[in-house]
């Protein structure tokens, strides 16, 4: 299957707990995504709570509580795993975000998708 990639400028520069917001086309929808810098890598998610389709940062663009260690839903409180974004406390415990390929390349990274996906 032909994957869809996209360059995020500066994703490769962010610091710990930093985020980048962007949007994304899939299947003729375009959609809110972040790319994460943890102390494990970066990570890419739609920006969408699994319990609610509704975005996670309300509009502000962060993403992390660094005193639990988690991506968190500001509509519920959610709490998701920086390495998979499993849910592990909330409303939607054990689903998950959708994750999204990330590879860094010097100060920016690439986000892929199945294109039909």
């Amino acid at each position: 299957m032909n994957r869809v990639r996209l360059r995020i400028l500066g994703a490769g520069q962010l610091a710990p707990g930093e985020s980048l917001t962007f949007e994304l086309e899939r299947a003729g929808e375009t959609l809110p995504a972040f790319v994460l810098r943890h102390d494990a890598g970066l990570f890419a998610y739609l920006n969408r709570c699994p319990h609610w389709a509704v975005d996670l940062d309300l509009g502000d663009g962060r993403f992390y509580a660094e005193d639990v260690d988690r991506i968190y839903c500001k509509n519920h409180g959610a709490l998701f795993r920086v390495a998979d974004g499993v849910c592990d406390h909330g409303p939607c415990l054990g689903q998950a975000l959708q994750a999204l390929q990330v590879t860094a390349e010097g100060e920016d990274a690439w986000i892929s998708w199945p294109e039909s996906s």
